[in-house]
């Protein structure tokens, strides 16, 4: 059978069509579309009509491969800045009319299991507890488990497109503006309890894929070396003074960054970073499996 999972965030669209079989997944085709459909909503509230469209056309062109690929059933799911968006039902009225797509709006819950779960499947065989971060557009999940087993969990309202339009104003962006995001970061995550056992740290989402992709230069995504690609702290910390120092313009000719991400580069970046920091990892593992992938699993009961 031929399924398809689509990933709605606040930058991205993300679309997964597989095939499954004895329980397992494999994967046929994936996309990654920088819609930008949450820009702007810190400041407005809603999201924006030019946001809304582009969004409509990227699912258009989804629908358009699941109907080549022979899909037989598509699950699409929001996250947070459906969540937030006091017109969030407008766009997805619009998706269902014009393209007979419905679309679940997920709780941060339930976005933390789906993560979590991608990762857990793909390292079964790590018997140590695993801590997966997945940082958003609009917000960061923090998920701590054992085998499938999430021990704890938090979704906490920073992300790549939230903080760089909260805090990254200039450009190049000034210390003090980094200075004050890297402080809100640390702030929120001191609420985190903690972690004492020794631990697989796991980054998930365009933000961690990226920058796995600027540390190996790579001309183009290369799925096969970004996939538990190893990211040293230190070499984070390199780049997000490279990004500090450049002006929007200059960050989009950085090899292995998309011009598309450059804008919000330097918060997730930090984010993730400042995670780091806090637990304690020299170095976490880059997964490029999430949302879209734990989503199959659990909808359709597949694995052991």
């Amino acid at each position: 059978m031929r399924i398809a999972s689509i990933d709605i965030g606040t930058n991205t669209i993300l679309l997964l069509i597989a095939e499954t079989g004895e329980g397992e997944l494999k994967p046929l085709l994936e996309i990654e579309t920088i819609v930008g459909l949450g820009k702007g909503l810190q400041k407005n509230g809603v999201l924006s009509r030019e946001a809304m469209e582009r969004g409509v056309q990227a699912l258009a062109q989804y629908m358009d491969h699941c109907r080549a690929f022979g899909v037989g059933e598509i699950f699409a799911v929001g996250t947070s800045a459906l969540r937030e968006a006091g017109n969030s039902r407008e766009f997805l009225g619009m998706v269902k009319e014009k393209l007979n797509l419905s679309i679940d709006i997920i709780s941060g819950e339930e976005e933390a299991h789906f993560s979590y779960l991608s990762v857990a499947r793909d390292l079964k065989k790590i018997d140590k507890p695993i801590l997966v971060v997945d940082v958003g557009g609009g917000s960061t999940e923090f998920m701590l488990g054992q085998g499938e087993q999430v021990r704890r969990w938090v979704s906490l309202p920073m992300g790549s497109v939230r903080f760089t339009e909260q805090f990254l104003l200039s450009d190049p962006v000034q210390e003090r503006e980094w200075a004050d995001m890297a402080g809100r970061i640390r702030a929120m995550l001191s609420e985190i309890p903690e972690v004492i056992d020794p631990l697989t740290f796991v980054a998930v989402g365009g933000t961690a894929t990226t920058l796995a992709s600027v540390e190996q230069r790579l001309e183009r995504f290369i799925p096969e070396k970004i996939h538990h690609f190893g990211l040293i702290r230190q070499a984070l910390g390199n780049q997000i003074s490279l990004f500090k120092a450049k002006t929007l313009d200059e960050r989009r000719r950085i090899p292995g960054l998309s011009p598309a991400r450059a804008d919000v580069i330097l918060a997730g970046g930090t984010i993730l970073y400042v995670a780091m920091e806090k637990f304690g990892c020299p170095s976490v593992l880059i997964s490029c499996h999430g949302i879209r992938y734990g989503l199959l699993y659990q909808r359709l009961n597949l694995g052991p």
